[in-house]
């Protein structure tokens, strides 16, 4: 079996399998993203943890339990975020190898591209709907005090 391959299909083929890399970058930002405020969450938790090894905090007050378990399910849907985007990304990497094996191989395997980044696409949604909800926590959570003394 002899694979034919002219040098503008070989163009064009580079250029279809690149598109989906820039989408692969901007994964890798959300990613970037989301692991910095998930590092946050952690030195938060452990600054809880290392208050109360130190005995300057005995037990926890409301407001600190409120904030534990806020930092708990912000934690979680990081971790979702994360599984989601990584996820996607993996996706996207598949939907590259299978448009590049289309243009040398040429079988017919369009429906499994289109699976994968429909795949892709989903996990991306989904990585973004743990973000907005764990941002929403984030913000809910933080309390600001008015400089003014009106709330």
């Amino acid at each position: 079996m002899e694979i034919q391959i002219d040098n503008s299909s070989v163009v064009q083929l580079i250029q279809l399998s690149l598109v989906p890399v820039f989408l692969l970058v901007a994964i890798g930002q959300m990613l970037n993203v989301l692991t910095g405020r998930l590092a946050r969450v952690i030195d938060r938790a452990r600054w809880y943890e290392d208050q109360k090894n130190e005995g300057i905090i005995t037990a926890y007050n409301e407001r600190q339990k409120d904030e534990l378990n806020a930092l708990r399910r912000r934690m979680r849907f990081s971790n979702w975020a994360i599984n989601f985007l990584t996820g996607a990304a993996l996706f996207v990497c598949g939907t590259v190898v299978l448009l590049l094996l289309k243009g040398i191989v040429a079988p017919s395997i369009d429906n499994f591209i289109l699976a994968l980044f429909t795949f892709a696409m989903t996990a991306i949604t989904g990585g973004l709907i743990c973000f907005f909800i764990e941002v929403s926590i984030a913000t809910a959570t933080l309390k600001i005090p008015d400089p003014d003394g009106y709330d």
